[in-house]
């Protein structure tokens, strides 16, 4: 937990420097942002929990404050060039969710629901965003993905891990390796 809490807190440092204009002055580590965010979970792996804690509020505090003044319209400053400040707080939201399955958050079948649903519009929009279009169809509480020259049937939360590359979060030992015959790697 300790890492995902120090991956987040890396995250942070990253968005107050789009906010601070000082992207340029961010350590430059080898791997791009996988190893940018490789080496904040590795510092903060010397410090107490509880600093690491206090150190994600801190700045997560901060970043919020500070989009919510420029407010949802505004473009910002990121490693692609000025984005939309709506979009990137959708990626930040995905961002969270995505670990949110990994340290296996609570929350009602409900609320579990209405978050697959919005996690699979929007992994839709970020894979065709980030070059990556899928080639799929949602339908009522399930998603149908052709790859190539064949069709699945995926219920959303294996379609999520087939978006993510994340088939070990799935409790499904058949759809894990659905999704590894897929491709998925993680």
């Amino acid at each position: 937990m300790k890492d995902v809490v120090a991956h987040l807190c890396t995250d942070e440092v990253y968005n107050q420097a789009c906010l601070d204009h000082t992207l340029d002055l961010l350590p430059s580590a080898s791997g791009g942002l996988t190893g940018w965010n490789a080496r904040g979970v590795r510092v903060r792996r010397a410090m107490p929990p509880l600093e690491v804690l206090q150190e994600w509020e801190a700045r997560q505090e901060r970043v919020r404050r500070a989009w919510g003044a420029l407010g949802f319209e505004a473009r910002i400053e990121t490693s692609v060039g000025p984005y939309p400040l709506r979009v990137e707080v959708w990626h930040l939201a995905r961002e969270y969710a995505i670990h949110a399955d990994d340290i296996e958050v609570r929350m009602t079948a409900r609320e579990r629901q209405a978050q697959l649903r919005w996690r699979v519009a929007f992994g839709l929009f970020a894979a065709h965003e980030e070059g990556e279009p899928v080639d799929a169809e949602v339908e009522r509480d399930h998603v149908q993905l052709r790859y190539r020259g064949r069709r699945y049937d995926l219920d959303f939360e294996t379609f999520i891990a087939y978006l993510t590359n994340r088939p070990q979060q799935l409790k499904d030992r058949a759809g894990r390796q659905l999704l590894r015959q897929l491709g998925a790697t993680g």
